[in-house]
């Protein structure tokens, strides 16, 4: 074919008809008049900048968020705003999306509007294995209005007592009174016993079970759970439960100052802290 258009561009140049020519040898008009441009070498890619670096060590240091919350990351790291698109794009550069299946959400009846902090928690517990002993139980309970983790043990064994400890302990620190508190758990023997239930009537908590065979009922510590194993617990390896403790400890406080997606990219302790000045506005203003 190249052939054939420059011997086509000679005959032209000694002044025979285009139309006759490309006729004559099968090939297009244009391809006689077209002059072809010398390949340029690409553009070198920019050095990245402030932001890009910000972008990449963030994406990098938590492998598991969407570009939404690395975004919300890199802002509070730079201090200033940082356009959604350029961190999708900047992820995508360099390879750090991971893309999730996500399954269709069903509707289910029985929908609780919390309207402040202490009002509804969710509370359930998950295993962790740990070397020393095998399975662990983590318990654990969330605010579901502040998404503050309200209390949290780890223990060897999961019944009444360390359910029932618990929430004592927890209702103690957050200063829940009688008639405050509605207490989220599904249909464990732990959270339905006897001994938990009475803790909970003595405290004035009311009891919400969800039903059965729905983790969508416990969907506030359940995605917790989900986002601590992700972040932590399948990163590490514990010897004892104390070091289990330890890392968990210190995987909550590091979580109450991380931005929440549901929270508007806020922290769950700048959402406390805003209902209790509020609150004491409120008090004073009475």
């Amino acid at each position: 074919m190249r052939s054939r258009v420059a011997y086509s561009r000679e005959q032209v140049a000694k002044g025979h008809p285009v139309a006759t020519v490309a006729r004559t040898m099968r090939i297009s008009r244009q391809a006689i008049y077209r002059r072809p441009r010398p390949r340029t070498h690409p553009q070198s890619r920019k050095a990245p900048d402030e932001l890009e670096r910000a972008i990449v060590e963030v994406a990098q240091e938590n492998p598991t968020d969407g570009y939404r919350m690395v975004a919300a990351m890199a802002s509070r790291a730079l201090g200033r705003p940082v356009n959604r698109k350029r961190v999708l794009r900047v992820m995508r550069q360099h390879e750090l999306i991971q893309r999730r299946r996500r399954e269709p959400r069903r509707s289910r009846p029985g929908y609780f509007r919390v309207s402040r902090p202490d009002e509804l928690w969710h509370l359930d517990l998950t295993s962790i294995w740990v070397a020393e002993h095998g399975w662990c139980y983590l318990m654990a309970a969330i605010d579901c209005c502040t998404r503050e983790v309200a209390g949290w043990s780890l223990d060897i064994r999961c019944r009444a007592e360390e359910a029932a400890s618990l929430i004592e302990r927890a209702s103690a620190v957050r200063g829940v009174v009688p008639g405050q508190l509605t207490l989220g758990t599904d249909n464990g023997s732990c959270f339905t016993a006897r001994r938990t239930t009475e803790v909970m009537r003595s405290l004035g908590i009311t009891h919400r079970r969800g039903g059965y065979r729905d983790p969508e009922s416990q969907a506030f510590i359940e995605s917790w759970f989900g986002r601590l194993k992700r972040r932590e617990v399948w990163l590490s390896e514990y010897e004892t439960i104390e070091d289990a403790r330890l890392a968990i400890g210190d995987y909550v406080d590091r979580y109450h100052d991380r931005p929440h997606s549901m929270l508007v990219y806020r922290t769950p302790n700048e959402v406390a802290a805003a209902w209790r000045e509020g609150h004491s506005v409120q008090s004073s203003a009475v």
